[in-house]
């Protein structure tokens, strides 16, 4: 097929246009202007039929481009961060932009139309596991709120009948294809860079290897299923688990200073706090330390089921983050 592509030069994008192109759907890609990944471009080329086009994702115009002669939309872009200053801009891309592209799609016929949400969306959620059903979470902060907007537009599309396809991955982690690592390895970099990490009580993560949820969104380019949820939470690793495993992949001791989570909450606030007036990143917020203490877990049985998979190790994956 011919694949409408958003977000395919970022971290989990680049993985999952790999598998279309290896997969043999044939790639228009969007891109934003200024552009340049020569390593990354000639992964691609190597791969199978891909051509770029530069624009704006905020540009009505652009988003008539993309879609034009195309028969399926892969849409993963999204501003990702907890600095409230950059509030507009994901109202603009991940609420705004992603609307409009799944009702383009809807309205031009194209069959899958695939949003990628995030674990975030439908947390908190009403019970202790989070499934397919799970209504979409109100959300607080910038991010949250636009991800959760996206999803119900998603969702009243699919009541209606219209082929779109969510996934909603969790904290993703594994070796990054000649482009920057994931949000969850930004977390890591003062963890391995000073050797010192918390040690909380109760704590832990989902975490999915990358490449099992570029297979996912491999799987779901499939016209005619009609309107699917899959959740990619892969498997919860206590926090201690995680890093020992940053240990392991990155030949570096880390001392655990015990905490409790209320104060490993109080430091997601202080950082969000910073962020505003700091380039600390987005790596670590008070909403991932609502996540991370909270330790819900996801029913992906639908998923495994569905789409005939296995999750890899997210163990593994986190050690082969660091691979050379």
């Amino acid at each position: 097929m011919r694949v409408a592509v958003t977000g395919g030069t970022g971290y989990l994008g680049a993985h999952t246009v790999s598998a279309l192109l290896r997969a043999g759907h044939h790639v228009t890609l969007l891109v934003e202007p200024g552009w340049s990944n020569p390593a990354l471009l000639r992964r691609f080329q190597a791969a199978g039929s891909v051509v770029t086009l530069s624009g704006d994702l905020r540009d009505p115009d652009v988003t008539e481009e993309l879609l034009r002669d195309c028969e399926a939309v892969f849409h993963a872009a999204g501003v990702v961060g907890t600095d409230e200053s950059r509030a507009q801009l994901m109202w603009d891309v991940n609420a705004h932009a992603s609307e409009r592209i799944m009702r383009r799609g809807v309205a031009l016929g194209l069959d899958p139309i695939v949003m990628v949400s995030s674990y975030s969306a439908l947390f908190p959620p009403p019970g202790r596991v989070i499934t397919p059903v799970s209504p979409t979470a109100e959300g607080k902060s910038a991010y949250a709120l636009t991800k959760s907007y996206a999803d119900r537009v998603a969702r009243n599309l699919q009541a209606d009948g219209a082929p779109v396809v969510v996934t909603y991955p969790s904290s993703v982690v594994g070796p990054a294809l000649e482009t920057p690592p994931g949000i969850t390895e930004q977390g890591w970099a003062a963890i391995v860079r000073f050797g010192v990490a918390p040690k909380v009580r109760g704590a832990g993560m989902m975490m999915i290897d990358v490449r099992d949820t570029a297979e996912v969104h491999q799987r779901v380019m499939r016209p005619g299923r009609g309107p699917r949820r899959y959740l990619c939470g892969g498997q919860m690793l206590s926090f201690d688990e995680m890093i020992s495993a940053l240990e392991q992949g990155s030949g570096r001791h880390v001392r655990r200073i015990p905490m409790s989570p209320a104060m490993f909450r109080l430091i997601g606030r202080a950082s969000d706090a910073m962020a505003s007036v700091l380039p600390l990143g987005s790596g670590f917020s008070y909403e991932a330390a609502q996540l991370i203490t909270a330790a819900i877990p996801t029913d992906d049985s639908e998923t495994l089921r569905e789409l005939d998979m296995t999750w890899r190790s997210a163990r593994d994956a986190i050690i082969a983050t660091f691979s050379p």
